[in-house]
């Protein structure tokens, strides 16, 4: 299992995922509205995931 910790609303869950965008898919969420970071580095969909890891999800803000 996946950690997923959204740094916003300091909540988290667990998750069952190969990679990041798989943790995006089954959460139904957009990747384009987060910056996932995992042991201090921000990573990328493609960036794998084993049992047992933390990743941070931190809301990116916009406007104009």
């Amino acid at each position: 299992m996946i950690k997923v910790v959204f740094l916003r609303d300091k909540r988290s869950l667990e998750i069952e995922a190969e990679n990041v965008s798989q943790v995006f898919s089954k959460l139904s969420i957009l990747r384009e509205q987060y910056v996932v970071i995992k042991n201090g580095r921000i990573i990328c969909e493609d960036e794998p995931l084993s049992d047992g890891d933390t990743i941070e999800l931190f809301t990116v803000a916009s406007g104009g």
